[in-house]
């Protein structure tokens, strides 16, 4: 499978941690569905995923995708939009400049409460980048 479209379903439940292998994955949308429990680790799974879609899964203020951005996303190096918006997460990497091929990183609407990371600068390729509806704190590197 090259594209896993699931998005606008009522799905539940929570994602396998780690996600399956799935080598030949492109594309991966599970948008506006019904997803609780913590995000997994993709970068097992496959590391020529370049889009990937969580968002939408918070329909309440208790619900979605919750925990942590791990810094192995770093390691999708093919990665290009990543879209994690209006879920449950409270911390994303100050790293993820090892993403050279981002284009898109819309992180909205979610309960970062930290300073917005410097390296983000780094992202050479990134041409939206979304925080907004969050409570990030400090300054604008």
């Amino acid at each position: 499978i090259e594209e896993l479209i699931l998005s606008d379903n009522s799905i539940g439940g929570t994602l396998p941690d780690p996600f399956p292998t799935l080598e030949n994955m492109r594309r991966f949308s599970i948008a506006n569905n019904n997803i609780n429990g913590p995000l997994p680790d993709f970068s097992r799974a496959t590391t020529r995923i370049r889009e990937l879609d969580l968002s939408s899964q918070r329909h309440t203020e208790t619900e979605g995708l919750t925990g942590t951005i791990s810094p192995d996303f770093s390691l999708l190096d093919d990665l290009s939009v990543l879209n994690l918006a209006f879920n449950h997460l409270t911390s994303f990497p100050s790293d993820l400049s090892y993403l050279h091929r981002l284009k898109i990183l819309n992180l909205s609407s979610n309960f970062f409460s930290q300073p917005i990371p410097s390296k983000l600068g780094e992202l050479d390729s990134l041409e939206i980048l979304d925080l907004s509806n969050n409570a990030l704190t400090g300054q604008i590197p």
